[in-house]
């Protein structure tokens, strides 16, 4: 009997580590969601061409009546955009990548009503170069690569597994000795089914693997702003926040001499004058000049109470103490209007940004009680990873839009102050909702 050497049990055991971990890469988790991802594309690339191909067609056959046609061009449009974001979902989910889209294209002049606002939309979005390349994605690439990708891969994983089972229903079969027309006998084409069978299903989750790092690399091609495209959006994303930092700055400096001018600032000019009349009184009517001097008090402590509501409007000592939670319920209890709460914000986000979420539930509560004419609000603060997403919404008669005056346009101001985005819904007989999402550093 023999027995190996010391280095030939060693290279067995690198040889069996080394198989062992190809065979995990091989069927690693990530190289079985490549393959759901494939299956996916085939039915979302079957979808998208016959929706997007319908209304491109029936646009296209239209053209001699504009307005049928450019309608149904922007509909086709809207649903590859509609597409292109689920894609970047999809990316992200399955694959952990990341897939930027270009922006949602923005009217240079929004028209007055609102058929001009949808026709200002309307053409903003057949004007983009961006959205016709997201539609050549769901007609072209996401069919192609969904059909050619998933009969591939199913190829690869079916076939694999009836070639490795040929032994389990070889015997069913008239002529098992054959394969392709050559005679290799039973014993040699049970081994060359094997080992197609096994090289296929070895193959199969590389192949899906490479077939989503190509649906990625193309769908970045469409669907992602260049890198010059890239640098001026945010270029402009960053002139755009430091003009609305400067705007909100101007209209909280606004408001603070507003209220000092208005409140205490009156008050301690009337405590001023009580006093006066009060010290001219001393020798003549003692007790006069006493409830003068009572009454300048009573106005002194309304003024230190207005002056300290100033300080808690520019940052509220229970915000800095324990936390945006507690800093809404006291907004909520404060409101004239019933307010349900949801917050879940841990980790706590910074200052500033939990700041920013603060003053945007003040001011859209307030609007809520003068404006909205609700039965009922709903806050909710939600930290999700790296941004802090806060919604305000109510049941009033809704029909709120930042081209009216109603404060909304400072709203967004403030978001745009630190990076974020701020929207509004608030279609006449819905209620309105407001949401500011917000980046958080820590």
């Amino acid at each position: 009997m023999t027995s190996l050497a010391p280095g030939g049990l060693a290279l067995k055991a690198r040889a069996a580590r080394a198989l062992w971990a190809g065979l995990r890469a091989t069927y690693s988790r990530r190289s079985w969601l490549a393959t759901v991802f494939a299956a996916q594309t085939t039915v979302l690339g079957t979808v998208s061409f016959a929706t997007v191909f319908a209304f491109a067609v029936g646009g296209g056959a239209s053209l001699f009546f504009i307005p049928v046609s450019l309608p149904l061009l922007w509909v086709g449009l809207t649903l590859a955009r509609r597409y292109a974001q689920f894609e970047s979902w999809r990316f992200a989910a399955f694959l952990g990548d990341e897939l930027r889209l270009r922006p949602v294209p923005v009217p240079g002049h929004l028209g007055s009503g609102r058929l001009g606002r949808a026709w200002a939309r309307m053409w903003a979005r057949l004007r983009s170069g961006g959205s016709w390349l997201e539609g050549v994605y769901a007609l072209f690439v996401l069919p192609l690569v969904g059909w050619i990708g998933g009969w591939i891969v199913a190829t690869l994983w079916g076939g694999g597994l009836a070639f490795v089972l040929f032994p389990a229903y070889a015997p069913a079969l008239g002529r098992a000795d054959r394969l392709v027309g050559l005679d290799l006998g039973y014993g040699g084409s049970v081994a060359t089914h094997a080992v197609v069978g096994v090289a296929a299903l070895l193959a199969a989750p590389w192949v899906a693997r490479g077939l989503a790092a190509l649906q990625l690399a193309t769908a970045r091609k469409l669907l992602s702003p260049s890198p010059t495209a890239a640098l001026t959006q945010r270029v402009a994303a960053l002139e755009t926040s430091r003009a609305g930092m400067v705007t909100a700055a101007a209209a909280e400096r606004r408001r603070i001499e507003r209220d000092l001018h208005d409140g205490a600032q009156q008050r301690l000019v009337g405590v001023a004058m009580t006093l006066g009349r009060a010290q001219e009184r001393f020798a003549d009517d003692p007790g006069g000049a006493r409830d003068l001097v009572a009454e300048a008090h009573a106005e002194t402590k309304r003024a230190l109470v207005e002056l300290r509501d100033l300080a808690r409007g520019l940052h509220p000592a229970v915000l800095t103490d324990r936390g945006l939670d507690a800093a809404l319920a006291g907004l909520a209890a404060r409101c004239p209007v019933p307010v349900t709460l949801q917050v879940e914000v841990t980790p706590r986000p910074t200052a500033e940004v939990e700041a920013v979420a603060y003053f945007f539930v003040a001011e859209a509560l307030t609007n809520v009680a003068r404006h909205a004419d609700a039965t009922a609000a709903r806050i909710v603060a939600r930290r999700s990873g790296d941004r802090l997403e806060v919604e305000v919404s109510d049941d009033g008669r809704g029909g709120a839009a930042e081209d009216t005056g109603s404060g909304l346009t400072g709203l967004r101001d403030r978001a745009l102050a630190v990076d974020g985005a701020f929207s509004v819904r608030s279609a006449p007989g819905t209620g309105t909702t407001l949401r500011m999402d917000l980046p958080c550093q820590n």
